[in-house]
Formats: C-alpha cells, structure tokens, sequence
C-alpha cells in the first residue's frame, strides 16, 4: 500500500530540515512526503524549498493550526496509507516499516499506532512517552476506556487507512487535535498497538504541552465535548466511567490552579470533579484544603 507522509510546519526553521530528513531516511520507495507550511513567518518556506522535488510543500497564508493543516495535507495525498509527523520532532527507525507492517498483517485493523521516546531540546532522551504499565494495557485494548486516559496516539506514531481517516473527518481545528481523534477512532475504528518506539518528541519548553495549565484546560473542553456529542460512547463504557473520566481531568486542572496560587479557581474545579465523581474521596479532601486558602 503506498504511503503518504503529512508534515504540518508553523515557524519550525529550528528543527524542520532535521525532522525532514529523518523521513527521508526511513521512507519508502514509492512514498510521498506532503509538507504544509502553515503560514510561517520565518525561514521554513527557504529550507523546505531547498528539498526540491523529493517534497510536495503546500502554502497557507496565514496559520490555521496543526489539525487543520494536517487536514489540507492529507486531502492531497496520493497513498492508501497516512502517516503524520510534527516539523519539530525525529523519525526513528522503523517509524513506517513497523506500523504498515500491522496494516498489512491485519486487514481488520484501521489505525495502528506506536510508542515514542521523550528527548531534550538536543536530542537526549528522556524515556518512553508511554509507561510500561500503560503500554501493556493498549496491547491488551485500544478501546475507549483506554483512550479516556489521555491522549496516547501522537500522530508522529501513527499509521490509518485513508478512508478511515476520511470516515472520521480528520483532525479537529481546536488544540488537543490528537487526543480528539483518538477518542472519535477509538468509537469507529479498529486500533492496534505496537510498544516500540518509532519517534522522538522534543519537548520544547515553547510548546503548547508545557503550558501546562493552560493545556490542563484545554483537555477538559476536548473531553467535555467528546461526551456531549458522542452519546453513543455510553454504549462502549459506562456513564460513570465517562463522568469519571471528565472528573479526573478536572482533578488535574485543579492541581494546576492551586500551584499558580488561584485557590478559588481550584475549589471551583474542585467541586466539578466531586460533583462528577462523588465517591472519590480524595477529591472531596482536596476540594477541602483548597477551600482553607480562599478563606
């Protein structure tokens, strides 16, 4: 099945020639690299011209967003397959090899994702992206449950039939896009696993990702939404587990306010996450200590 790699590239001049290169090394022959410059202000549009013919780059003129100019790729590409990558991050070995091998395999099988490695600005790791503990979980189920946890198919690990990816309309234009996905594939699609590390994610201390309080808000509203307008995700999981679910994000937002000192916005979460989950305990006692800053 030919393969269409999907970079989306926003003010990525630092890292895109490195990341680009990484693809290089591993795709295959009758692949396709397509490159979305998403409206980059800075050197990008120079580097990704000096690929020349090995890349397809096409051009937004102003930014719109990792999900939305994945999207724009992926409506252009030729191959059966998609595979995602961020201009910011590696390829590692096997990155395709392993996940088309799953899709081939596996017929039943939509979307086959993988584990990545966590790395420095440099390139030094850090250690798996996903825990063992969690990793032998999805190799057992990628269902809904799972994927309620948080969000573990990164797109730079992923491999999904294109009219599967069509079925589910592609990526989401609000951020969290990947964790959105993963909630919508995991109702609609058959996921498969595969524990090996197939890219390194630099954790850039300027990504969306460290933000952490603002990123903690952003997955309630994913979550929040997802349950709203997926009623029949009731039908895979119980509602409890859904409520839970919501409640354990607000727990984490909570955290994350009371650290910055905003003890009325952490009982306010608070009192969410018990009013969802009332049988945690340890969210009432929380919601308690929080309430002894506010007065």
């Amino acid at each position: 099945m030919k393969l269409s790699v999907v970079i989306a590239a926003f003010d990525a001049a630092r890292f895109v020639g490195p990341a680009i290169d990484s693809v290089l090394r591993e795709l295959p022959r009758d692949a396709e690299v397509v490159v979305v410059d998403d409206g980059s202000r800075d050197e990008t549009g120079q580097i990704l011209a000096g690929y020349g013919a090995r890349l397809r780059v096409l051009r937004n003129d102003a930014p719109s967003g990792p999900g939305a100019a994945r999207n724009r790729g992926a409506a252009v590409a030729q191959g059966e397959v998609l595979a995602f990558h961020d201009a910011d991050d590696l390829v590692l070995p096997g990155r395709f090899a392993v996940l088309q091998a799953v899709l081939d395999a596996r017929p039943e099988v939509d979307l086959a994702f993988a584990n990545g490695m966590r790395c420095d600005p440099q390139g030094a790791p850090l250690g798996p992206i996903i825990g063992p503990r969690h990793a032998r979980r999805l190799a057992r189920d990628c269902g809904l449950r799972e994927m309620l946890r948080g969000g573990v198919v990164y797109p730079q690990a992923t491999c999904v039939r294109r009219e599967a990816f069509a079925a589910l309309g592609g990526f989401a234009s609000e951020r969290a896009e990947d964790w959105d996905l993963a909630l919508r594939a995991s109702l609609r699609l058959r996921l498969a696993f595969v524990d090996v590390p197939v890219f390194a994610y630099r954790q850039n201390p300027d990504s969306v990702t460290a933000r952490r309080r603002e990123f903690g808000e952003i997955l309630v509203r994913v979550l929040e939404n997802f349950v709203a307008t997926h009623p029949e995700a009731a039908r895979q999981v119980p509602e409890r587990v859904l409520r839970e679910a919501v409640a354990s994000q607000l727990a984490r937002c909570a955290r994350l306010r009371d650290e910055a000192g905003d003890s009325a916005g952490a009982v306010a979460a608070w009192t969410r996450a018990v009013t969802l989950a009332p049988r945690r305990l340890r969210y009432r006692l929380r919601r308690w200590q929080a309430a002894r800053g506010v007065a």
